[in-house]
């Protein structure tokens, strides 16, 4: 006689209308990785962030999404970088920065520096000159 007391579980094989019914995965080329150098006062501040809560793709969502990087004065490309850090960005922000790039005849590179840069002085984690 079987233990009641335990939960039973039956194992059925998938119909069609079962398999309809399964969300389809998100599709990876919603997301493109980004490979940037961040300029090392960036880079330690964005690091201490981090450790108190989140990710740095997440942080540098928010942040790229938060500034107005047509407008604002981009960083010197004559500060010293650390190694790449790899960065996931949703394809429509990633071709927005793309098309910012061009226009301001500048690198994605340092226009990603410059979103993290305005978006941590705001938070008070840096301070621009």
């Amino acid at each position: 006689m079987p233990d009641q007391t335990k939960p039973v579980v039956r194992l059925e094989r998938p119909t069609e209308s079962t398999k309809a019914k399964k969300a389809a995965p998100p599709a990876q080329d919603q997301i493109i990785k980004l490979a940037i150098r961040l300029n090392e006062g960036v880079n330690e501040a964005l690091r201490t962030l981090i450790r108190y809560r989140g990710d740095l793709s997440v942080m540098a969502i928010e942040a790229l999404e938060s500034v107005d990087l047509v407008t604002v004065t981009l960083v010197s490309v004559d500060e010293k970088m650390v190694r790449d850090t790899t960065i996931s960005l949703p394809r429509p922000l990633h071709k927005k920065l793309k098309k910012i790039a061009g226009d301001r005849d500048s690198s994605m590179n340092i226009l990603v520096n410059t979103g993290l840069a305005y978006w941590l002085s705001k938070k008070g984690a840096i301070t621009l000159r």
